[in-house]
């Protein structure tokens, strides 16, 4: 049994089709049957259910394709694990985020003490999608404000973050500190568009106060939601980070009592992936970066 053998046996599972897999591979067709053909008698067994060029994973197949993928996955993470150790390695982190503004201050932190480190930053909204890249191995962490559901994904949370609601100063609610969320059932909101994590959150705690938001505007935008706010053109959630960093020209923010109107920032990485000394060096920054950033505004909120 080769290698080699195992990854044609990967594509062709993958297919279920002969022909693509071999247009896929770049190999003539029978010599990819042949292959196919030859695996299946060194492992004893028949791995697919046959209709014509069609074909489809029995259950050895199945079985066996779980672990073929833990193998090869293994000899990868073996060639990260030599290339890093060796240092002949780029040495570079690969971090997605769902919003960029995550990343600057974290960055300019990291880098004034390891100066020589190298990033690549991809942003990236939708939760599918960093699962997927997570896998491939596409990023090595991400900064996220849902954690994914995935069993072969970890995602540690770093930090909870209060969500206001911003209304105009001549707004009927302007000269509260707090209110309860159903209070603005009937509003127009402006909000962030659906592919913003922002958005799917406030949207259960509308949900939890009993209403669907009415939207009139959206916008990829907290500077521009704040200044229609401002406007009176509608009400909008505002998370705390945006609270605490604009003091001029904002609208009024307030509290919402019920339901706790919060989320928490959550870094995720792949659990059995090998990850390298400037990866580890980097996320164990990160964990203690939020940690005592959290600590920080709590004593200053006090």
């Amino acid at each position: 049994m080769e290698l080699l053998q195992l990854k044609y046996f990967q594509v062709v599972a993958r297919l279920e089709n002969v022909t693509r897999a071999a247009e896929e591979l770049h190999i003539a067709q029978p010599s990819l049957s042949k292959i196919i053909a030859r695996l299946e008698k060194d492992v004893g067994v028949s791995l697919f259910e046959r209709s014509g060029k069609r074909l489809r994973l029995n259950e050895f197949g199945k079985a066996f394709l779980k672990r073929v993928e833990r193998s090869i996955n293994e000899l990868a993470e073996g060639k990260r694990e030599l290339a890093d150790l060796a240092n002949f390695g780029p040495g570079s982190i690969t971090v997605g985020a769902t919003s960029a503004r995550l990343l600057p201050n974290l960055l300019t932190e990291y880098l004034t003490q390891h100066p020589h480190g190298q990033f690549r930053f991809l942003q990236i909204t939708n939760q599918l999608e960093i699962q997927k890249r997570l896998l491939n191995g596409e990023i090595d962490l991400c900064l996220s404000f849902l954690p994914i559901d995935q069993p072969k994904i970890h995602c540690q949370p770093l930090a909870i973050e209060e969500i206001f609601l911003a209304v105009s100063p001549e707004h009927r609610l302007s000269g509260r500190n707090s209110i309860q969320l159903n209070e603005v059932a009937n509003e127009s909101f402006i909000s962030l568009t659906s592919e913003c994590g922002l958005r799917e959150i406030t949207n259960k705690f509308c949900k939890q106060a009993g209403f669907i938001p009415t939207i009139a505007f959206e916008i990829n935008s907290l500077d521009v939601i704040s200044s229609l706010v401002i406007a009176g053109l509608g009400i909008a959630f505002l998370p705390a980070f945006w609270r605490y960093r604009n003091s001029i020209d904002t609208p009024v923010q307030l509290r919402i009592e019920n339901p706790t109107c919060q989320r928490t920032i959550w870094l995720a990485w792949v659990k059995e992936r090998y990850m390298s000394v400037s990866t580890q060096k980097f996320s164990k920054f990160v964990i203690e970066y939020f940690s005592r950033n959290s600590r920080n505004e709590h004593e200053n909120k006090v």
